[in-house]
């Protein structure tokens, strides 16, 4: 199979070939239009001489000639109207100019000058013209007029091997520059190929030189370079997802295997029988609570499509999910308030998703505001858009975690708040979900004063 640079090479090769025998055609071409037209030209202004001298022998008036090239008539012929020499000088080897009946009667009928072509021998041809005349008193002669075409062939042949020689030699400098031109071209594609040949092995570090100019091969190896960077950030996110996945699941799996194995070691009480299988229901409902979360964004990452939209009613969804979380609040001594609009607010959205999000979101405010605190979750609409806001007087969130509050498996822990928990998804979820509904989420915090989360959803149409 041949390699791109043969085949640019061959490509290039050939295009020339195409030039070089289109440029040699032209060439010869016109070389031997331009000389037959001056044949014919000299022919013409000798043959109109001697016509005028034959047929008006004191005439004085001559055809100017003035500027054109004129050659020495060969074969020179005086015919009159029935088609006999009356008169005529043969070349130097005694060939005489052969006189065509046809071009005779052509040349009467038109009364106009007749070219021709003839065999003078087995290896010459010549050039003629057959002149129609009249003399003083009226009778139509005919001048005929020739001229070899020898020096013409001789011309043509010269031409030929010229280009013949010329041709495979450009060809042959043009086959040489096109192969350096295309290994000069294609450098930073090996270049490429090794760099990813090193990265197919594993070593996401590597880059490619990029050259200095803005050409297309430049903005390949930035195209590249930016592809490879993408490529280690997500490996680096998937390792570090795994490696966080692994660690969330130990914890759950260690602590059910310990009560397990404890209560194997001797008999025990139905009683106490009974708290192992509590605390492992527990520990089993975190693990599918876990693995839930994770088909969620593994499926979300594969491009899946987990969102069905239909339209939503989402103030009588937020009233549902505040009543369900109310407990919940309560418990933790959080006060929490529900405001809504008076009129209907309507999306296009998946309802199950959607109720995920504001739970979510009511219970990260809860989680994090102390006893005695309180949370606040309204809707609005502004513009095409309904605005959710969630907002609580919690501990907040410090300036240099903001950034990365929606990122999977990123919480912030308080040793002294038995009620912080989880694996640090739900919010990367929630912004999931807020994406797959072409909307927006933020998050606003200040240390010590609480957090408000703002999300955009587009209305339903009509």
């Amino acid at each position: 199979m041949l390699s791109i640079r043969a085949k640019l090479t061959l490509w290039y090769l050939g295009i020339a070939t195409a030039v070089l025998m289109a440029f040699a055609i032209a060439i010869y071409a016109y070389l031997s239009r331009g000389l037959l037209n001056t044949i014919d030209t000299s022919l013409w202004n000798h043959a109109e001489r001697l016509a005028q001298a034959t047929g008006h022998p004191s005439s004085n008036d001559e055809p100017s000639t003035a500027g054109v090239l004129m050659f020495a008539p060969q074969f020179v012929s005086i015919v009159n109207r029935g088609g006999e020499v009356t008169d005529s000088i043969s070349d130097p080897e005694g060939h005489q100019v052969p006189i065509i009946t046809e071009a005779l009667e052509r040349a009467a009928a038109e009364f106009k000058p007749q070219y021709n072509e003839v065999l003078v021998s087995p290896s010459e041809r010549a050039r003629i013209i057959t002149w129609p005349a009249r003399d003083e008193d009226g009778e139509m002669f005919f001048v005929v007029v020739g001229q070899s075409l020898k020096e013409l062939q001789r011309a043509q042949r010269h031409l030929l091997i010229l280009l013949a020689i010329s041709n495979p030699i450009a060809l042959l400098l043009a086959s040489l520059g096109g192969l350096w031109l295309a290994h000069e071209a294609l450098k930073p594609v090996d270049r490429l190929t090794r760099a990813a040949e090193r990265i197919g092995r594993g070593n996401f570090s590597e880059r490619v030189e990029e050259p200095r100019t803005t050409d297309e091969i430049g903005r390949l190896a930035a195209t590249f370079n930016e592809m490879i960077s993408k490529l280690e950030r997500a490996f680096e996110r998937e390792r570090r997802f795994t490696a966080d996945a692994s660690h969330e699941l130990r914890t759950p799996l260690a602590v059910l295997r310990g009560d397990i194995e404890v209560a194997l070691r001797r008999d025990r009480s139905v009683e106490e029988y009974k708290r192992v299988l509590n605390s492992s229901l527990e520990e089993i409902e975190r693990i599918t609570r876990l693995t839930d979360d994770l088909l969620t964004l593994v499926r979300s990452d594969a491009g899946d499509k987990v969102v069905e939209l239909a339209p939503v009613r989402l103030d009588r969804l937020a009233a549902e999910v505040h009543a369900y979380i109310q407990p919940l609040a309560e418990a933790a001594g959080v006060a929490l308030a529900c405001e809504g609009t008076q009129s209907a607010i309507v999306v296009e959205g998946d309802e199950k998703r959607l109720k995920q999000l504001l739970v979510n979101l009511l219970e990260n405010a809860i989680k994090y505001t102390p006893a005695g605190g309180s949370a606040r979750l309204s809707l609005a609409t502004q513009d095409s858009s309904t605005v959710i806001e969630v907002s609580d007087t919690g501990r907040g969130i410090p300036a240099a975690s903001l950034p990365h509050v929606f990122e999977r498996f990123y919480r912030q822990t308080d040793p002294r708040d038995s009620r912080v928990s989880g694996f640090g998804l739900g919010l990367a979820i929630s912004k999931w979900i807020v994406d797959a509904h072409q909307g927006s989420i933020e998050a606003e915090s200040a240390e010590g004063k609480g957090s408000r989360f703002v999300v955009r959803l587009p209305l339903a149409e009509g």
